[in-house]
């Protein structure tokens, strides 16, 4: 019997759909490894690629950031890919840098080490482009999760985290020494701040970032302090020496390059250690690359809450 033709999912035309197609297994060149993907996670941004156009130029692409599969070498591994036909992970079989490859340790699934090379190159991307207290904006979230967790790392004190109250022993178990209601009122939000620390904030950390709320977090960074948004700039024109920087998910950016090696190089150590804790549970999408898009609706519609859509790429049809 004839192998199967591996499969991929591709965005066909300019804010197209999204479809299913035959396709062959890419060779790896030098400093690149094929990977045979076990497990993809899905992230809002891939619907707003689709469709807004972000971030590509050029259709009949496989799309996502996030890539944890086999090594050819039947090692698991999990990597970051591009928005490049060969590199993109909506596909059965990825080709991945092996500078921004790490090993997947055996006290974590391929499904739950889906989820960890956006979030993770996201926080660290943003957190250490800066430059000590600490405040995260959306803590709950599986980027702000792990920018608290390398918040702590890197000896940041106080850390304050804003999330839903219920979230408040999960934060505090990763590190947040302080979690203050999303929900308050610019005045209110400044005064607990205030009683937690007289020390201006050098850095803040938005992984909401929405425009109405990057206003708050900027009046209160300190001069000549930096913002860290996930979403491009609704600010306009800045004063007293603030920075303000959005960060992208990924280690291919020029000025990336060396967060996204050094933090792949530790990766494999920080999961089986534990000291990185994996934020959310998974949830597995059936069809493999033919659940994608229904993950993306879920996603697009706000239905997805503690938990991370994933699906199995070697299931599909």
């Amino acid at each position: 019997m004839p192998e199967r033709q591996p499969k991929t999912l591709f965005l066909l035309a300019k804010c197209g759909d999204f479809a299913v197609r035959s396709t062959s297994i890419p060779a790896p060149g030098p400093g690149e490894l094929l990977i045979k993907n076990g497990a993809i996670a899905l992230n809002p941004v891939d619907r707003k690629i689709q469709k807004y156009r972000f971030a590509v130029e050029t259709f009949r692409l496989s799309l996502d950031w996030t890539s944890p599969g086999l090594w050819k070498w039947s090692a698991r591994a999990v990597a970051s890919p591009t928005l490049t036909p060969r590199q993109g992970a909506f596909q059965q079989y990825t080709i991945a840098w092996a500078k921004y490859t790490a090993k997947v340790p055996q006290s974590i699934t391929i499904e739950q080490a889906a989820s960890v090379p956006a979030e993770i190159i996201t926080a660290a991307v943003g957190l250490y482009q800066a430059e000590r207290p600490f405040l995260v904006l959306g803590g709950a979230s599986s980027v702000g999760a792990f920018v608290i967790q390398l918040a702590k790392l890197s000896g940041f004190s106080p850390i304050i985290a804003t999330a839903s109250p219920h979230n408040t022993a999960y934060l505090e178990s990763l590190g947040a020494t302080n979690v203050l209601d999303r929900h308050l009122y610019a005045g209110a939000l400044k005064k607990e701040v205030a009683s937690i620390t007289k020390l201006p904030f050098d850095v803040i950390y938005d992984a909401v970032s929405e425009p109405e709320t990057q206003k708050l977090r900027y009046e209160l960074l300190a001069d000549n302090g930096t913002l860290v948004l996930t979403l491009p700039s609704g600010l306009g024109e800045t004063t007293g020496g603030k920075n303000v920087n959005s960060t992208l998910g990924s280690p291919f950016p020029p000025g990336n390059e060396q967060v996204g090696e050094g933090l792949y190089a530790s990766l494999h150590d920080y999961l089986d250690t534990g000291a990185f804790r994996y934020p959310y549970r998974v949830e597995i999408f059936p069809g493999g690359l033919g659940g994608i898009v229904a993950g993306l609706d879920r996603l697009r519609e706000g239905k997805v809450s503690g938990v991370k859509p994933v699906v199995r790429p070697q299931e599909t049809d």
